[in-house]
């Protein structure tokens, strides 16, 4: 699954001749915002079950990069 909203960022500082472990983070591609300045990544939901459903989804992403994350690892 391609996350939409998140994504891996995978550093490993051998590839570059330094003595450091690789580090992982997780960052937001997209979000909305209001004028209050809270960051939103998901959108409005009406109801509990779109509300469910984009928790769902979130789930999924986050997953998703786990095993990404886990790929990188394993190589390293």
């Amino acid at each position: 699954m391609k996350s939409h909203r998140f994504d891996l960022s995978f550093v490993d500082p051998k590839e570059r001749g330094f003595p450091a472990s690789p580090r992982a983070q997780i960052y937001v591609k997209t979000h909305s915002s209001d004028e209050k300045g809270r960051i939103y990544v998901t959108p409005i939901c009406a109801s509990l079950f779109e509300f469910e459903a984009q928790c769902n989804l979130l789930t999924k992403e986050i997953e998703s990069i786990r095993k990404k994350a886990q790929r990188k690892y394993k190589t390293k």
